[in-house]
């Protein structure tokens, strides 16, 4: 994607709210735009990724929430839709599933705490499988959508990023654009900026390059080339007095501990992503559960850290889930979901 695509319960909402940098896709017809927070699409792909990496990598899928209005969907978060995989590796619902599902997409707006958003469509994620639409997807598109909502097929490449193509309409679901990640996307991220306003100072500085070649070249030339030539090799040889200045220290690298909250029948299964590098060193890590105004703290040892899940025995609609991991060098990294609000 142009840009990095909660899986996590409750992240959705915190990302939809938070003050964010707006990605924007627009259709080559101007018909269709879609506005969304970076966040919200990163903590799409990162979930995707992270249900692609294992040793059998696994198909995900989920429903965008927002507003809706002439033409443009504004996307606010997102919501899994519960898949047991029990059909195989592949997004593919069983039946009871697929009886349930229209409740489950009428109950989002209260397990989201967003009544005020609306269903835009949903996703489906295809790990290193190519991005061809499957019976059973349209099917399903088909069933529970409307004419006019989104369907975004995602293909996980093997490293972790995704590429889009964003499909619209009921009969036939027909594809309106494809979004792939763009050279530079990434470095234009880090400074805050859309991939278009990059190519838009790149296209100025094209075009005052093109001026400055169109300069006449006028009898001081030789002159100024003859200046400009002794002033460098003056530079240069000061230069090479002096010991090279250090170079600077490296930047600390970003990490996420994907943490996130599943509901199992023994209870919860409480799981982060124990492949994110920084961890290979964590010195001490503590889990903090909430659970009906009851407070559960915990110690992980590295064993268990490295483990990637604990499983937490709770019959309770909502748990909160903190979880803090010391680092070498003293760094500390928290992240906190809420499961069921």
């Amino acid at each position: 994607m142009a840009e990095g695509m909660k899986g996590r319960k409750g992240e959705g909402k915190a990302a939809g709210q938070a003050v964010d940098r707006l990605v924007t896709w627009e259709s080559g017809d101007g018909e269709c735009r879609i506005v969304c927070p970076a966040g919200v699409l990163e903590s799409i792909r990162r979930e995707c990724a992270m249900a692609a990496r294992g040793p059998v990598p696994l198909g995900s899928g989920g429903a965008l929430l927002g507003e809706y209005s002439g033409g443009t969907y504004r996307l606010r978060s997102w919501h899994p839709i519960p898949c047991r995989h029990q059909r195989g590796p592949s997004f593919l619902l069983t039946k009871d599933e697929v009886a349930g599902l229209r409740d489950f997409l009428n109950r989002l707006p209260e397990l989201t705490g967003r009544s005020e958003d609306q269903l835009l469509g949903w996703f489906v994620a295809h790990p290193h499988a190519g991005a061809v639409l499957r019976d059973d997807e349209i099917s399903l598109h088909q069933r529970f959508f409307r004419a006019n909502d989104l369907f975004l097929l995602m293909e996980i490449l093997a490293d972790g990023t995704a590429e889009v193509t964003v499909h619209r309409g009921a009969m036939p679901l027909g594809p309106k654009w494809r979004i792939v990640p763009a050279p530079g996307a990434r470095a234009a991220a880090a400074a805050g900026e859309t991939p278009r306003g990059e190519e838009r100072k790149a296209a100025a500085r094209r075009s005052e390059d093109r001026k400055k070649e169109a300069r006449p070249a006028g009898p001081l030339v030789p002159a100024l080339v003859v200046l400009v030539m002794a002033v460098a090799l003056a530079g240069w040889l000061q230069f090479r007095q002096k010991e090279p200045a250090a170079p600077p220290s490296p930047s600390q690298p970003m990490m996420t501990l994907s943490l996130r909250v599943d509901r199992q029948a023994q209870g919860f299964l409480i799981r982060w992503n124990p492949l994110e590098p920084s961890l290979a060193n964590a010195a001490r890590a503590r889990m903090r559960i909430t659970d009906r105004g009851q407070v559960t703290e915990r110690q992980l040892d590295a064993a268990e850290i490295r483990s990637g899940f604990l499983v937490y025995a709770s019959a309770s609609p909502v748990l909160e889930v903190e979880m803090e991991v010391g680092l070498s060098g003293g760094r500390t990294v928290r992240e906190r979901v809420i499961y069921g609000q």
